[in-house]
Parts: structure tokens; sequence; C-alpha cells
């Protein structure tokens, strides 16, 4: 799939979770999914708008990485993993707020949506197995930029809950690590591909 194919694919992505956060309003859904919706349709444009306006040796080198063998097989097993996740975190939700149950019940079934993540954990490993030393070496500096961005973050955010000028539930803050990791480390491997081309 080339450049432009997967820009118009980000802008179908847009449409459709931006009309199905609309339609959830209109039709009562909790502020839970239709701020899942919302977020996703948020994420979209701000990876349509980086894809406009990346450099040229950024995209070249997306182009020459997503045509890899490695990365074929990292999305081959990704995307099922991401579309269960995705399932299982509805499924969850619901059964958690309409059913009462036991606790290790109720603990087995919101825990769920992280067992499929550990198969994108997984497959990542997998990849950079499977790629050169100079695309392992970006990828390696990539995650250790995230992991300090995070740490940071979080370590910032703790001074200032300690100090009561930000009270977050401790369960936001702990589901928006993941997340805040993915994007950190899409801005660690901007950096690490620009030093090492």
């Amino acid at each position: 799939m080339n450049f432009r194919k997967r820009l118009w694919l980000g802008y179908a992505g847009i449409v459709v979770t931006f009309a199905l956060a609309l339609y959830g309003n209109h039709a009562g859904w909790s502020d839970t999914r239709i701020g899942f919706f919302t977020g996703m349709g948020t994420g979209l444009v701000v990876l349509v708008a980086f894809m406009h306006f990346a450099p040229r040796w950024w995209r070249d080198h997306c182009e020459e990485a997503y045509s890899s063998r490695a990365s074929r097989d990292y999305r081959r097993r990704m995307w099922p993993a991401m579309i269960l996740y995705t399932a299982i975190v509805f499924a969850s939700t619901w059964l958690l707020k309409h059913y009462q149950m036991a606790i290790p019940l109720r603990a087995v079934i919101a825990v769920a949506p992280a067992l499929p993540i550990s198969f994108v954990m997984y497959a990542f490993l997998r990849y950079l197995r499977n790629v050169d030393e100079m695309q392992r070496r970006i990828e390696m500096e990539a995650v250790g930029i995230a992991a300090l961005i995070v740490s940071q973050i979080y370590l910032a955010g703790g001074f200032l809950q300690l100090g009561k000028v930000i009270d977050i539930p401790s369960g936001v803050a702990m589901i928006w690590v993941f997340p805040l990791m993915c994007f950190s480390y899409a801005i660690g491997k901007f950096r690490a591909t620009r030093r090492y081309r």
C-alpha cells in the first residue's frame, strides 16, 4: 500500500470514528464509548496531519520500512490483536457495568483487554529480531526515548498530585501509560531516524 492510499485510509478512519461518536451521542451511548471514538478520531487527525507535513526523508523511510518483510510480518500479527483488543474493551466494559459478579471473575474480565496487547508486544519483539542492525538501533533508541519521556511525565505528575495541584484518579493515570508510550515512541523514532539518516 503506497503513501497516498494510506492517507485516504486515514481520512476514511477519521470520518468513521467521528460519525460513530456523533451517532453514539444521539443514541445515548455512555460517555466512555463516545470518548473512545472521539479519541480515536482525534488521534487519526493528528496522524494524517503529520503524514501531510512530514519531511521527505521520513516518508521515504516509512515507505522502505513498510515494504520490508519484517514489517509485513509485524502487521499481520499486530492488527488482529488490536481488533481483538477493541472488541474485548467494549465487551468487558459492558459486562462490568451491567452485571454483578464475584471479585475474582470481575478481576479476570477487567484485565482481559490487556491480553491482546501482550500479543502486540510479542509481535514487536519478533519484528526487532528480524530487522537489520541499523533499524534495530533506531527502534531501541526510540523505545528508550519513550521510556524516559513517560517516566518524566509520571514523575512530574506524581509531584503535582502530592502537592494537590491536580487530582487524577489512579485508574485513569495507569491506563494512559501504554498510549503515552506509543506516542512517545513515535517521537523517539522520528528523532532517531533523523539522526541515523
